[in-house]
């Protein structure tokens, strides 16, 4: 079993790569932690409650953490997912959040570990992650890799011309991540871009007649009309089966100055490098569609 964090900030897509995560049993599913991202920190984190109550995983914790960008004063979020963040599904009131804030969290698992055995999936802002990076330097070099959903490295953003919406909503952090050394698989819009979701696959996850089937289904219908693609669940599919992946060594940072380019991944492929831009990234750019899809099916459908 992999010992997994997911930090997220839950969003239909992160409700998604939860809901995989919780119906394999190849993960030994340590703790959930959470970040103002596609809404402010205490929707996110009542998000992550419902969806682990929903696939019957009560017994794993969520942690709230940061409520705001290391650099703003106010997160940025958007309505891609709706005022709730899921897009109006109907979840059932559920438990109050684990004591402990989510940096903390990491920064105590990564220590009392043995290193490389904790893998973090990070598929919202970084915040989190590089406030453990700040207080602890060096912790996240402990993790066997951090897989994070976040960047653009060889195409245009999604939030602006330049960035990707993780890294635009805490660019700070996330050029703070990627230069801590730390074995960092990256699953921007270079592949997220091409897990496209069908009409027919999502009506599949209905025809399940499962609560989380049924769940699945109408937030996907609705978020699918803005957005038909399962960003998040790439991180976790890969973990569960990396032939369904492609990708390269690079060297990735991040612009975190204000201005048109903030946000912007800034990436070098392994056959430009020299000395001064040494590899830290494996950034993803391909994937097999519909064996991806397959897996999340297969999976939720192993759930209530």
């Amino acid at each position: 079993m992999i010992p997994l964090i997911i930090d997220c900030d839950p969003g239909i897509d992160d409700a998604l790569a939860l809901l995989l995560a919780a119906g394999s049993v190849e993960f030994e599913l340590l703790a959930v932690t959470t970040v103002a991202g596609n809404r402010p920190v205490e929707t996110t984190t009542a998000n992550a409650r419902r969806i682990l109550d929903l696939a019957g995983r009560e017994d794993v914790p969520v942690h709230a953490g940061c409520a705001r960008p290391l650099g703003a004063a106010a997160p940025r979020c958007n309505l891609v997912h709706g005022e709730d963040g899921l897009c109006g599904a109907r979840l059932p009131p559920t438990r109050a959040a684990a004591p402990g804030h989510a940096a903390d969290l990491i920064t105590a698992t990564l220590m009392q570990s043995p290193p490389n055995t904790v893998t973090l999936v990070a598929v919202g802002p970084l915040t989190n992650l590089a406030l453990a990076e700040i207080k602890t330097p060096g912790v996240l070099r402990r993790a066997r890799s951090l897989v994070i959903m976040g960047g653009a490295a060889f195409c245009p953003g999604n939030i602006t011309p330049a960035a990707e919406f993780n890294f635009h909503a805490d660019p700070l952090a996330a050029h703070t991540v990627l230069a801590a050394g730390a074995d960092v698989k990256l699953f921007g819009l270079d592949v997220t871009s091409k897990a496209a979701m069908s009409a027919e696959w999502i009506e599949s996850l209905g025809a399940l007649r499962t609560r989380c089937g049924t769940a699945a289904a109408a937030m996907l219908t609705a978020y699918a009309q803005a957005d038909p693609l399962l960003h998040d669940a790439c991180p976790v599919a890969w973990l569960l089966d990396p032939t369904l992946f492609a990708g390269q060594q690079c060297s990735v940072s991040v612009d975190w100055r204000a201005g048109p380019t903030e946000g912007q991944t800034l990436a070098w492929q392994e056959e430009r490098m020299d000395k001064p831009f040494p590899p830290n990234a494996r950034v993803f750019v391909d994937l097999r569609t519909d064996r991806v899809l397959e897996l999340v099916r297969q999976r939720i459908a192993r759930l209530p």
